[in-house]
């Protein structure tokens, strides 16, 4: 079944809405808080941005699953798989992250745009929930950095 386009509007609306949000917060640190170890719990927000691409993958795999009529991937323990990722993307440059970060969400967008089987309830846990979810993670380290920090940058 096709969703309304109205219904798809609405989804890629509330993704990029989300989506702008976050990449703006990153935008805002320096390359030196990005990179920086417990700027995002023991992880860098370097990590972080690597996590979401990640996830944008993860969608990705199981919306071609669905439109060839398989079986999504699951992923038996999150936690695991997150570590795992951090370990397998962390020797990758900044660059490297910011480019899959863009260039997977990119992506991800085209393959929404077109896709029948786009509903709320599969994007919107690796989409605009987890943009949320992580940027809030990253203007809690804003409020942790030191006032004068935060004073050089206004």
């Amino acid at each position: 079944m096709t969703i309304d386009i109205m219904e798809r509007r609405a989804i890629l609306q509330d993704i990029q809405s989300a989506w702008v949000e976050l990449r703006n917060a990153i935008r805002s640190l320096t390359e030196h808080e990005i990179v920086e170890t417990g700027s995002w719990g023991t992880h860098s927000i370097k990590d972080l941005m690597a996590h979401i691409a990640t996830w944008e993958r993860v969608l990705i795999q199981r919306i071609q699953a669905l439109e060839e009529g398989r079986e999504p991937p699951t992923i038996e323990d999150i936690d695991v798989f997150n570590e795992e990722d951090i370990r397998r993307n962390e020797q990758l440059s900044l660059r490297e992250v910011w480019d899959r970060f863009l260039g997977t969400h990119e992506k991800l967008l085209e393959i929404l745009e077109r896709t029948p089987v786009l509903t709320r309830e599969l994007v919107a846990p690796d989409t605009y929930e987890h943009y949320r979810e992580h940027l809030q993670d990253i203007l809690e380290y804003e409020k942790r950095r030191s006032p004068s920090r935060r004073l050089k940058k206004e």
